[in-house]
């Protein structure tokens, strides 16, 4: 009987395995194989400089998808290449349109970049006017109309500032500003006009335009938001050998707003700042806003020319405590008192942007040396900080 049952048992157990094996199949798996992925042909580029002084060396980097076998370059100014990494010079001052044309042998493609490259004169002996304005900076709210230096319900169409000069060959290659609000409405990005006028010597009254160049709202509201100042370069520098004014167009689209910093009322002995209002007619600062009765409200904006000076021309016309020798330069300065000044007692060098980089001490010496050769090829500005006042000068660094 035992026998039997395991005899039983076995044949039970063969069959059950029997069965597993018949109804579980296995089904092979593998392990799929990666192809490449071909990108299609696109002419894509970049250059490690887009603007500069002439003469001014630009290396352009291909970076197009596709697996070209040829190329073509054309710089803007008459010349061309079929390098694929190629290096140009650009000797003229102007704005120059670069196109990249690829071929894979069957297909082709361009790209062109209108003016990507801009080049300008190199100037010597560079600086800003009245950079900076006395502290603390202010603005001033109109109660429930907007503001004196921006927008507000009156309609105002401009502001800007009188800057007196009888120096021949003046440059002005920009202006930095600083903006206490800005504001953009969803949707829109105004291009804001920046504009010179030329001015009556004795009123300081704007008159006629002399140039125009723009500057976006959205770069504003980013200055603002960031505390930063606002750098403009102008497309074409504009001589003048008279007095000016400079300023800009306010924002017309509604919820589009700016306003600028200004000196507090009576900071400084004459007014500069001038309003357009919305009959175009220009009025004084001063004239709208001294109260009947009181005190002359005496503003100026904060707007800074960035003005160069050409050769053989008085460089007496910016006066400072220091000399900066040599000027251009790449890698020690020398910080020279020229006026036997005491006052200062520190400097600091920053970008336009108000980015500092390097800062020390002023010595008792005639001459304080700086090593500058960490800086990148750029305009820079050096203030000479003292207890109670503050002066400024360019930095040219090539």
């Amino acid at each position: 009987m035992k026998l039997i049952f395991s005899l039983l048992f076995t044949v039970l157990a063969v069959s059950a395995f029997t069965q597993q094996r018949s109804h579980d199949q296995l089904i092979p798996v593998s392990k799929p194989t990666s192809s490449p992925t071909f990108k299609s042909l696109e002419a894509i580029f970049t250059a490690d400089v887009t603007e500069g002084s002439a003469p001014l060396t630009v290396t352009f980097t291909d970076q197009s998808t596709g697996n070209p076998t040829s190329w073509k370059w054309t710089f803007g100014d008459g010349d061309s290449s079929l390098l694929q990494n190629p290096v140009h010079i650009y000797q003229s001052t102007g704005s120059y349109t670069v196109k990249l044309s690829i071929s894979d042998g069957t297909n082709g493609f361009a790209l062109e970049k209108k003016d990507y490259i801009r080049v300008y004169v190199s100037y010597d002996n560079c600086d800003t006017l009245r950079f900076p304005l006395p502290e603390p900076l202010t603005y001033y709210m109109i109660a429930g109309k907007g503001y004196v230096t921006g927008n507000n319900s009156y309609g105002d169409k401009a502001i800007c500032d009188f800057f007196e000069t009888t120096q021949t060959n003046l440059v002005i290659t920009g202006m930095i500003c600083e903006f206490s609000k800005a504001k953009q409405a969803a949707g829109n990005n105004e291009k804001i006009p920046v504009r010179i006028w030329n001015a009556d010597a004795s009123t300081g009254k704007p008159g006629t335009v002399l140039a125009t160049d723009t500057i976006l709202l959205s770069t504003l509201v980013n200055d603002v938001a960031n505390a930063k100042v606002t750098n403009i370069d102008f497309k074409n520098p504009v001589s003048t050998a008279a007095s000016f004014s400079m300023g800009i167009m306010l924002p017309v689209i509604q919820g589009d707003t700016v306003c600028f910093w200004s000196t507090s009322t009576g900071k400084l002995p004459v007014n500069t700042t001038w309003i357009q209002q919305s009959n175009n007619e220009w009025e004084s600062a001063k004239t709208l806003w001294t109260p009947n009765g009181g005190p002359d409200f005496i503003i100026s904006t904060a707007i800074y020319p960035k003005i160069c000076l050409l050769e053989g021309t008085d460089e007496t016309l910016i006066p400072i405590p220091f000399a900066i020798w040599p000027n251009p330069a790449s890698d020690v300065i020398s910080i020279v008192n020229q006026q036997s000044s005491s006052t200062f007692t520190t400097y600091a060098i920053t970008d336009m942007n108000g980015k500092e980089f390097l800062k020390g001490n002023i010595t008792d010496s005639v001459s304080t040396l700086v090593d500058i050769s960490t800086l990148k090829p750029g305009i820079y500005i050096i203030q000479f900080i003292g207890k109670s006042s503050i002066s400024s000068t360019k930095l040219v660094v090539k």
